[in-house]
């Protein structure tokens, strides 16, 4: 992916999403179920088909917002003795999207891995994000990022 590169680009200014600075990629681990409303979801999900692909089975599926390809793509990534920055983020971000589409599962999982590094590093803003996904409803689906049934 070219640092150039931005699919948030042309969202219209009113939007929250065109207002976020950092990298769509590390939203999962700062930003809680409302803040990723159709337009983020969209934006996130243009970053992760850039970005180079994880090498990883179940990927593209991942990519598609399967639930259950996201969450063997990021337990693999996850069971890695040391977790690449690079990979987590992007494991994650699949993740996230399907969690902001209401997979349970998906949400679940974001809140052990959330709940654990707010452990690991003594932060409350973490556990404070790890609980909003606890409590965070169903969000707007979009159909094109819903996967197919």
């Amino acid at each position: 992916m070219t640092p150039d590169f931005d699919p948030g680009a042309n969202l219209p200014p009113t939007s929250p999403v065109a207002a976020l600075s950092a990298n769509p990629l590390t939203w999962w681990r700062s930003l809680p179920p409302g803040a990723l409303d159709l337009p983020a979801q969209r934006r996130l999900r243009a970053f992760l088909v850039a970005a180079p692909p994880l090498p990883l089975p179940g990927w593209e599926a991942a990519i598609q917002a399967d639930p259950a390809a996201a969450i063997g793509v990021a337990i693999t990534v996850l069971a890695e003795g040391v977790a690449r920055p690079d990979s987590l983020d992007r494991a994650l971000s699949v993740v996230v999207v399907c969690a902001a589409l209401g997979d349970p599962a998906c949400r679940a999982l974001l809140m052990h891995v959330l709940g654990r590094r707010s452990r690991r590093r003594a932060d409350l803003d973490l556990l404070r994000l790890a609980h909003a996904w606890r409590d965070g409803g169903r969000r707007e689906t979009d159909l094109t990022l819903a996967p197919s049934r």
